[in-house]
């Protein structure tokens, strides 16, 4: 059967929705109503990618017709582009039209009437690549077929590069404009997530997020120039080599090369100035560098080169920054201190730079004395530039520029600030930039050079911080020695937050290696927070309670998760706040699937984002939130908090989780060389962490997807010591199901069961009934239940091969009773597969199937759609739920027969005759023989006419 989803699949990353759009417009031309569409876009943005692989998407149900512009300079050959893709044209097909060798008088009328005939006989998509380089003679037989009749199954596609067309494709496009149809799609650059994807594609497994940080900083998302950055990088690379590829000094500087010598002096010297500039600001600078003309002509010859584009406020920036790199890194060291020189000394002379001292012109004065190598100015204006750049939330920049302030520090003779003070502001900047590395690089600088006599609390401070971030990035410390040591500095301090902060860090780490004290101390943490007042020591001491609580069995941890959040929010402890919400999940419900426990996780993500939170805290309830909608099934939304989560630097815990996400949506849609990819990456954060996040119980599903049970199975096992993770209750289901496989396999093979049966048999005996997580709440409950009885039904289906319907139906209940969708569509067609293969109770056995595909072509779940497919051609059992056309239209049209007005049901929904003729196991020609019945009993004249004639009696009720 043929699946009802449309472009779910796309291989391109980052371009779902243009792929979507244009399949989309296909399925509307195939359906008799003809279309036009203009796809734009900058040079190298991926848009002849982009209809290549539409193009394969719709190959089997259209003809596709490829013409391919090309740039011929200074002549150009009638229809070349038509012809050739004529002569293209697969062997076997009825040949092209004459007329297109040059004698061009007669080529529209003729071309058309060929396309018109290919449409009759099925969908044609017509693709014309690179339009800005047509000739004339093209142009005019496109215009022709455009202004055809607009009921033909015909999708004209032509793509074009910003800023290229010439006076000729510019008149023809106002022409075009104005046609019927004509609709316009505009492909724009890859977002950071996009280029995190290309990367892993090229790469071969999910790059390091520093690496995607400098290809996205270089590329700006054009995915040429991400394609050559990439090239010859390792797939462990975690940053750029040092230079340009040549390749890519190539690309970047096309457009430069054919500036005039003062444009190239100007644009230069915009180079070096590293940021956007206005005119009169680059008029004085022009000025300085020795460019003595009008310097307007030479913008306007920029911006028409397609070197610069006008940006925010007027001022002008290149269309793809890689060329300022390039252009910097041509110079010598000496010609770039000059020029830094005068361009920090031009901004200071302006008399409007004192009045305004806005951010851009401070970090620029900033980065000019650096480039001079102006040590003493260079370390006084890192220090001004990084305050003013933290005061307007700039924190990335204010790192950076605190970072070079500590370089310089040794150098300058009178710093007046101490290491430790710029440290302290380095460690600052770091948490608000959500920068976990940098920030662990200054604590640890800082304990080497804090005096623990002189500064107990402070080192006290630093120790459990050190012990927060190593646990962010999964790295393994010696935490309840640290955090005991944190204690023990600061015990002459009691009523200290320090002191507080230090007992609640150690509670947490006995607690989770299953001390005995770690309650106790935990209570002893809420005293010490609430008597010394501080709302950030309180809301850690709580979040520990609450853990203490949910370890014991208790039921009074989600009081203090929600009192830890509020105590979080009033200090602004943004890391706290999003470790208590998450509790606060926990002790609401644990199941996979509660909506009660997802929606509170909804409401603390959108209280960070207003308490303008950094993006790593707000992507770690992101990535949580996203794990919980796919368990739910909502698997769009998911979608959309993963981009969220990853669309910038999410800090490692949260890249993690969402990759986790990411990889079980891709293992249940299909795509599993990606979730391969993402459980790499995965693992390279340090998998043992993310244990507790159901790592173990992924693998396993991905393995048993991808064909290989024993493997799956041995994953399963390995989550069963785990402890508190999540999935655990789906471990003992899916060790059932790899050596249920596993036996199914060897009796296609001819070979004996018995190997996987008696594993299943140990592993039945040791595992009598599934592992459970104790914890609360109702969805965790109806889960548990659901778990069991699959877990039951795997164990049947391996002793006979199929397992028997009423638990697969049991299976299936619960699943929906737990809102396990994807668990119910399995379950279901494993229901279907137990009956129809026993040719016994048929029509409960449609009704399973169908409920299969229903559920798995709403998940986009892939590989299941293809086995309830396969089952269903196999077992002739029609999957189309067509519309009902009532009793009215069978009524008004009583001279239809039964397989005409089913013809019709599927007219009316939206099928196209191959879709019909799958549907109902017939052939294209049948279903047309069928169809011009129908045209001549109704005296209708197209089909369209027909199914709207149906749909009106339908809703009249005639």
């Amino acid at each position: 059967m043929t699946s009802t989803l449309t472009g779910a699949q796309p291989v391109l990353f980052g371009r779902a929705q243009e792929f979507g759009d244009i399949a989309a417009r296909m399925a509307g031309a195939a359906d008799g109503t003809s279309r036009t569409l203009l796809v734009s876009g900058e040079p190298g943005v991926g848009k002849t990618a982009l209809l290549r692989e539409v193009t394969k998407h719709v190959s089997e149900s259209a003809e596709v017709i490829w013409a391919a512009c090309l740039p011929m300079s200074s002549f150009s050959v009638p229809l070349l582009p038509l012809a050739s893709a004529l002569q293209r044209r697969a062997a076997g097909v009825p040949a092209g039209p004459g007329g297109l060798d040059g004698s061009v008088g007669y080529a529209p009328v003729t071309f058309d009437a060929w396309l018109d005939e290919r449409c009759r006989e099925r969908p044609v998509m017509l693709v014309v690549d690179d339009l800005q380089w047509a000739d004339e003679s093209t142009l005019d037989v496109l215009l022709y077929v455009l202004a055809g009749p607009g009921d033909r199954r015909l999708l004209v596609v032509a793509s074009l590069r910003d800023g290229e067309e010439g006076p000729l494709v510019t008149s023809w496009l106002c022409n075009v404009r104005r046609l019927p149809g004509v609709e316009e799609l505009h492909v724009g650059r890859l977002d950071r997530l996009g280029v995190a994807g290309q990367l892993t594609s090229l790469l071969g497994r999910p790059p390091h997020q520093s690496l995607v940080d400098q290809v996205y900083e270089r590329s700006r998302g054009n995915p040429y120039l991400t394609q050559l950055i990439a090239r010859g990088l390792g797939q462990d690379a975690t940053s750029l080599p040092a230079g340009l590829p040549h390749e890519l000094r190539e690309a970047a500087t096309q457009h430069w090369h054919r500036l005039s010598p003062a444009a190239k002096v100007l644009i230069r010297m915009l180079a070096l100035a590293g940021r956007p500039q206005g005119g009169l600001r680059l008029k004085e600078f022009a000025s300085r560098v020795g460019v003595g003309q009008d310097i307007v002509p030479l913008l306007r010859e920029a911006v028409d080169g397609a070197v610069l584009e006008v940006v925010l406020d007027g001022r002008y920036w290149f269309v793809h920054p890689l060329l300022a790199e390039v252009l910097e890194d041509s110079l010598l060291a000496e010609e770039r201190q000059a020029i830094h020189a005068v361009l920090a000394d031009a901004i200071l002379a302006d008399d409007s730079f004192e009045m305004r001292r806005d951010v851009d012109s401070v970090v620029a004065v900033a980065d000019h004395h650096a480039g001079a190598e102006r040590h003493e100015e260079a370390f006084r204006w890192a220090l001004i530039a990084a305050r003013t750049s933290g005061e307007a939330g700039g924190a990335a920049e204010e790192l950076r520029l605190l970072w070079r302030a500590l370089r310089l520090w040794p150098a300058v003779p009178d710093p007046g600030m101490t290491e430790t003070e710029v440290l302290r502001r380095i460690q600052a900047a770091a948490d608000r930039a959500g920068d976990v590395e940098a920030e662990l690089e200054a604590v640890a600088r800082l304990l080497v050079i804090l005096d623990r006599v002189d500064e107990p609390l402070l080192t006290s401070e630093l120790l459990v911080r050190s012990i927060d971030l190593e646990d962010e990035l999964g790295r393994p410390s010696a935490g309840v020695e640290r955090a005991s040591d944190a204690v023990t500095l600061s015990a002459p301090y009691p009523d200290s937050p320090e002191h507080a902060i230090a007992t609640a860090e150690l509670a947490e780490k006995e607690l989770w290696r299953g001390v005995p004290s770690g309650g106790e101390r935990a209570e002893r943490a809420v005293q010490l927070a609430r008597h010394c007042g501080s709302a950030t020591a309180l809301a850690r001491a709580l979040v520990v309670r609450c853990t203490a609580s949910v370890f014991a069995g208790g039921q009074g941890g989600l009081d203090d998760a929600l009192a830890a959040m509020a105590a979080a929010a009033e200090a602004r402890d943004f890391p706290v706040f999003a470790n208590a919400a998450a509790w606060a999940s926990n002790c609401i419900d644990i199941g996979a699937a509660s909506l009660d426990a997802t929606a509170l996780l909804s409401r603390s993500r959108e209280r960070l984002e207003l308490l303008g939170a950094p993006h790593r805290y707000v992507a770690k309830l992101c990535a949580q939130e996203a794990y919980a909608l796919l368990m739910l099934g909502r698997w769009q939304v998911c979608v959309e908090r993963l981009r969220v989560a990853l669309g910038s630097s999410p800090g490692p815990r949260a890249d993690g989780i969402a990759r986790l996400t990411a990889s079980l949506l891709d293992t249940r849609q299909g795509r599993w060389d990606q979730a391969e990819a993402h459980l790499a990456r995965v693992a390279e954060l340090s998998g043992s962490r993310f244990e507790f996040f159901g790592y173990h119980a992924i693998r396993a599903e991905l393995l048993i997807a991808q064909g290989d049970p024993l493997a799956g199975f041995e994953a399963a096992m390995a989550g069963v010591g785990v402890g508190h993770a999540n999935l655990t209750e789906h471990l003992m289901p899916l060790a059932a199901r790899a050596l249920a496989d596993e036996a199914q396999a060897l009796r296609d093979q001819g070979e004996d069961p018995e190997p996987a049966l008696a594993r299943l048999r140990a592993l039945r005996e040791s595992h009598p009934t599934i592992v459970v997580v104790v914890g609360p709440g109702p969805a965790h409950a109806r889960e548990i239940e659901a778990m069991t009885v699959l877990y039951d039904a795997e164990v049947d289906r391996a002793g006979n091969g199929q397992g028997t319907y009423d638990i697969w139906e049991r299976a299936a209940g619960a699943s929906a009773d737990a809102g396990l969708a994807w668990d119910e569509a399995y379950c279901w067609w494993r229901a279907a597969e137990s009956l129809l293969r026993s040719s016994s109770r048929h029509e409960r056995a449609r009704a399973a199937l169908r409920r299969a595909f229903e559920l798995s072509t709403a998940l986009a779940a892939m590989p299941l759609v293809r086995e309830v497919e396969a089952l269903a051609h196999q077992c002739r059992v029609n999957l189309s739920a067509p519309s009902d056309i009532g009793p009215a239209v069978a009524a008004a049209l009583p001279n239809l027969t039964p397989r005409e007005r089913e013809i019709l049901a599927l007219l009316v929904g939206g099928r196209t005759y191959a879709e019909i003729a799958h549907a109902l196991f017939i052939s294209e020609k049948t279903v047309s023989s069928h169809i011009s019945h129908m045209l001549r009993k109704t005296g209708t004249n197209s089909r369209v006419e027909l199914a709207q004639v149906a749909r009106r009696v339908n809703a009249r009720g005639d």
